[in-house]
Formats: structure tokens, sequence, C-alpha cells
């Protein structure tokens, strides 16, 4: 049953008393949480995907709102940071009560959604289900794009549910906008927009051919209210036609390459972090291709072919991986990726008083929604869920990746679980038998334990190391590495991260022990081969800091710190044409490079080349104006201070 209008059915005292109750309790979960999170040491630090976000909403809040490139990550969350930069300043705090507002704010749009299809008592199991799921509240509080998709994801359902208990243009259009919004997210949901304007043609049948054109097109028409100006910005700012972001191509290659696991794993000659991700495969595209520029769409388009060649060649290995990530993106257990939920579970009580997990919304979500499948709004639900399964399986899997359905399912597991309970009251047990066996057997399936823990926590353990290390704290930072070398000793990030502790405080040697461990683990680290070779030349031992920067090169060519670093060895050597050579290149390749310019200053300094010493100083110093102090007190540029 899908009754009509939506303020038909909160207008009673009982409803808009549950939309209350329900928005409250689950603000209370979230400021608690909130209020928790303060004495972790990870709440005020940004790494990996928040702190790229962070670093592109500072720039927009600064300015710059159209930027000069075509967009590589979603978009929509990092002006949603920059709005709110600009109006409250850089606070970290008052974001995650931004989004934990909304969170809560998303929990009655799930009751309400239910309370539309099922009512009044399936909303309340589904009040009962969405307040008490942990992930959900975890991700509202995390810096990250994650807690604003469900939000809109769920926005978009509900406007559409209301579209079809009241067919108008205007409903349809408002929830194409909230897709739209949400594609700007997460841009794998554009598979939806097909889909959900197939699914409009088959539930406005009884309404007349023109009603269902002006509804389809209404709602495609809110779609590209969001999209259209963020296609446009993209043509404007590169050239480039990129519908959203230029991404889709190697997220393909991540999932279905020679190294691919199912998860988030780098691919050869890749490093899978945002301040180097697209640079790596922009370089690793032209290296292949042996060009010399690709436009950003052509570099997606490469690696969507390499991804397919891969498939092409290695069937049986595709397939596996494809089931993999089929039965993980279905399976319990939590993937980190950005955050580890279950590390940050077992410091913060909250958490883990809010025992739901994905292990039981999945199966009565399924339940439900086989209970509920001949209406015409399950049919949606069916879409919406295993269409955005489609659109995710292919790639590769973290738990964040599957939340967007998460809410969906819920509405549904409330209809299961108060049907079970109208089956108790009329005791009539015989028909749900069949499906209570099937719906035991999907639990045992997606409960199916597949990988421990605490074995994850090896990635946590090193982010802490890394804070304490950036805030001097060397002692705290090795024990946090050692934590992560006990559970696998061949981490690679926790010994180069040791190995830099290590290099900080003056022992090289044991630096050397560190990072040559990583480099075994990892022969691909190249920031590892840059810091070996750097403790190299600490040492004195000149010949193999070259090397390492020499086998860094190797693996990239444009890896300009191994550039840096030979100039510094042919420096050290008195090699000073060798090491201008060598800072040119770098700074061909970087052009906005500080070190290189300082370096090539102390070159040409040596070389009694005064003029391009000092324009080559003033190079350095307007890209980093604390090198003017250091100016002062540097040997190689005494020359320049005794020819004023």
């Amino acid at each position: 049953m899908v009754p009509g209008n939506i303020f038909d059915r909160i207008a009673s005292s009982d409803d808009r008393r549950l939309a209350l109750a329900l928005f409250l309790f689950a603000l209370l979960l979230r400021l608690v949480y909130l209020a928790q999170i303060q004495s972790l040491p990870s709440t005020p630090h940004l790494s990996l995907d928040a702190a790229a976000y962070d670093r592109m909403a500072v720039t927009i809040a600064n300015g710059d709102w159209l930027g000069n490139r075509a967009f590589y990550q979603a978009p929509l969350y990092p002006y949603f940071l920059a709005v709110l930069y600009k109006c409250f300043g850089h606070n970290l705090n008052l974001v995650r009560l931004v989004q934990l507002i909304l969170g809560a704010v998303n929990c009655v749009i799930v009751v309400w959604t239910a309370r539309k299809l099922f009512g009044r008592n399936a909303a309340a199991w589904s009040g009962v289900l969405v307040a008490l799921y942990g992930i959900l509240v975890f991700y509202d509080g995390a810096i990250g794009k994650d807690g604003i998709s469900v939000f809109l994801t769920d926005l978009t359902l509900f406007a559409l549910i209301c579209s079809l208990g009241r067919p108008a243009s205007h409903l349809w259009l408002l929830s194409g906008a909230a897709l739209g919004a949400s594609i700007l997210t997460r841009g794998n949901l554009v598979l939806l927009v097909p889909l959900i304007a197939l699914w409009m043609v088959k539930v406005l049948k009884p309404c007349s051919v023109s009603t269902a054109v002006i509804s389809i097109l209404a709602f495609v028409a809110g779609t590209a209210l969001f999209i259209l100006p963020v296609t446009v910005r993209n043509y404007v700012v590169s050239g480039d036609f990129v519908l959203t972001t230029s991404q889709a191509g190697q997220n393909f290659y991540i999932g279905n390459n020679p190294r691919a696991n199912g998860f988030f794993e780098n691919p050869e000659h890749i490093r899978l972090i945002p301040e180097y991700e697209e640079a790596d495969f922009r370089a690793e595209a032209l290296r292949r291709t042996h060009r010399k520029s690709m436009k950003p769409s052509e570099i997606s388009k490469f690696w969507l072919r390499e991804g397919l060649r891969f498939i092409r060649q290695n069937p049986q290995k595709a397939l596996r991986l494809l089931l993999k990530k089929a039965a993980m993106f279905w399976n319990r257990f939590e993937i980190p990726d950005n955050y580890n939920y279950y590390f940050i579970r077992e410091r913060v009580p909250i958490l883990r008083i809010l025992l739901l997990h994905f292990g039981i919304i999945a199966p009565l979500g399924l339940f439900g929604l086989y209970l509920g499948r001949k209406t015409p709004a399950a049919w949606l639900f069916i879409i919406v869920i295993f269409g955005y399964m489609a659109s995710i399986v292919p790639f590769h899997m973290a738990s964040r990746y599957r939340l967007p359905i998460v809410p969906a399912l819920i509405v549904f597991g409330g209809y299961a679980l108060d049907r079970a309970v109208e089956t108790l009251r009329l005791h009539n047990f015989k028909p749900t038998i069949p499906a209570l066996l099937a719906v035991g057997t999907l639990a045992l399936f997606v409960n199916w334990k597949v990988i421990d823990e605490r074995a994850t926590f090896k990635a946590p353990y090193t982010d802490l190391g890394i804070i304490a290390e950036e805030r001097g704290d060397y002692a705290t930072a090795i024990d946090y590495f050692k934590k992560a070398l006990e559970i696998d000793s061949a981490y690679a990030p926790a010994l180069y991260n040791l190995g830099n502790v290590l290099a900080n405080q003056g022992k090289f040697e044991d630096a050397v022990v560190a990072y040559k461990k990583a480099l075994r683990a990892d022969p691909e680290l190249l920031l590892a081969y840059n810091n070996l070779g750097k403790s190299y030349i600490r040492l004195g031992r000149f010949r193999e800091a070259l090397q390492a920067f020499e086998i860094a090169l190797a693996q990239r060519a444009d890896f300009t710190e191994a550039l840096i670093g030979k100039g510094l060895v042919y420096h050290m050597a008195g090699r000073y044409p060798e090491a201008i050579q060598a800072y040119h290149k770098a700074i061909e390749i970087e052009p906005a490079s500080a070190e290189a310019y300082y370096n090539l200053a102390c070159a040409y300094a040596r070389s009694g080349r005064i003029e391009d010493a000092r324009a080559a100083l003033a190079r350095a110093i307007q890209f980093k104006p604390d090198y003017k102090q250091k100016a002062f007190t540097d040997n190689d540029l005494q020359v320049l201070r005794g020819s004023k």
C-alpha cells in the first residue's frame, strides 16, 4: 500500500511525536559520540581522503570557487566543507556536529519512508533499527562524504515514494534533484538514473502517456540540475568533457589488475594516496602510451581499457575477484578504508552499546523485501539496492561503499519485524517456515567470519604513530609502530614510518635497517628509497645513497624527491654541474619546488654563478618564505652574503 500525500501520513500527533522522539534520541546518541571521540588522538588529525577534502575546501573558502582542473574526487563534499569554513571558520568539530544533526534528521527520513510504505508499527521498528545502527553514527561523525551521501540517497528514496503516492511533476523534479546531489557524492549512483526511469515507466502505466512522459522528463531534469553545472565547469577549466569526476577508469583498474585482491590495493607503480594517486595514474598512462599529454577523460578511458584487458586475459581470476567482491558486499565485516570502525569502537563506549550491525540488518532487510515484493515501491528498493551493488562490485570493496543501501534495508527490516510480531500474535507460523529457513541460511552466509577484526588494526596503529611523530613524541610513535608490527612484521607503512622516527632522532644506522625492511615488504615504496638515500647521505655513504635514488628513479623518472636527493649526492661530492642538472630536472617536473630551487641556489653559489644563485634563491623564498632565514646561516650561500 502506498498512501497519498506525505502530509496526510505525518499530520497526526502520534506521527509527529514518533518523529520528534526519534530525532532527539538519535541526536543524543550522536552528541554523546561527539563528546567521547574528543579524547582520541586521531580526532583533530586528518589524513587520506579527509585531508584531501579539507585542502580543497580551504582553497575554495579562500576564494577559488571554480578551480583550474576537472574534478578527480567527488566535488559536493569539499564545497559543503567550504561553506561551513567560510561561515564559521576552520572548525572540524562544528563540521562533525552539522553532519551528526543531518544524521539524526536522516533517521526521521527513514522512519517517514517506512511510515508511508507500511504504517506506524513498521516505522517504529525501522526507527529502532536506524537509531541503534552504530556504523551510521560513526560515519556521520567522520570527516568525509559518506554521511552526506547516505542522507541524500535516503532523501531521494523518500521523495520518490512521495512522488509515487501523488504523481506530480514538481515532486519528480525534486526526486531527481536529490539524486543529482547524491551523484555528486558518489559518481556510481549515476547508474540509478536510467534504472529509476524504467521503474517510473512501469509504475506510471495507469497514468496518461503525457503525464508519464512529463514525470520522467521532470525526474531527469532534476538530476541534470545538479550534474550539468559540474560538467560545464569541468569543460570550462580543463577543455575536456568530464561528467562529474575523472576517476571511473582508475577505480575500475584498481579492482581489476594483476595485483587486485578485491579491496583497495595499490596497482603497480601507483600510490593510492590522494596526494599522489591522480598524478601517478597520469604518469603511468603516459609511460605506457608513450604520449606527452592526455586529457583527464582520456586517462580514465585508458585505465578502463586496461582493466577490461586484464579481465579478457585472466577470465578465471577476474571471475574469482568478482565473486569475492560480491560476497564481501553482503558480509557483515566492515572493510576498513579511510577509517577503521572496529578500532574506534574499542575506544568509544557508545559504539559498543550500539550493537546492531550489517549481519543483522542485511538478512532482515532482504527478508522484508521478499515479504513486500508485490508492492510497486518494493521494486524501487530492489532496483536501488541491487543496481547500486552492480555499480560497486565490478570495482573494489570497502564497507563505506555499501553504506547508501543500509537505510533501504532498514526500512524493509522494520517491515519484516512488524510482520514477525503479527505472525506471533496470530500463531500463524506454517506459511512462514520456508521463508524463515531461507533467511536463516542467508544470515549464516552474511555472518560468516572471513577476517579477524584485530588483524586490521595495523593501519590505525601506524596512523597513531604518525600523529605522535608529528607532535615530536617519538617514544610514543615507536610504541605504536611496534604494535602495528606485532600484528604484521612485514607491514611496510609501519616499517617506513619507524625509519622516519629513527632518522629524526639521528639514529641513521637503525633507520637504514627499517627502510630496507620496508622495501623488502614493498619494493615500490618510493618514499622509502628517498629517505634511505637521505640517511645514507647523513652517514657519508654517498655511493649507496646515489644507488637508492637511482632505483627510485628507475621506477618513476618523474619522482622529484629522488632527483633532489641525487642532486644532493652530487653536491656533497663537489660535482656541481651534475647537481645543477638534477635540480633543473626536478624543477621541470615540479615548477613550484622550493627545495629544488634552494638547492639549485646552493649549487650555483658553489660554482661561482652568483647571479644565477640569487635568482634561484629568490624563487625558493617565493615558494617557501622560511628559506630566507635559512639562507643567512647556510655555508653554501656565504658567497652571496659576502657579495652584497
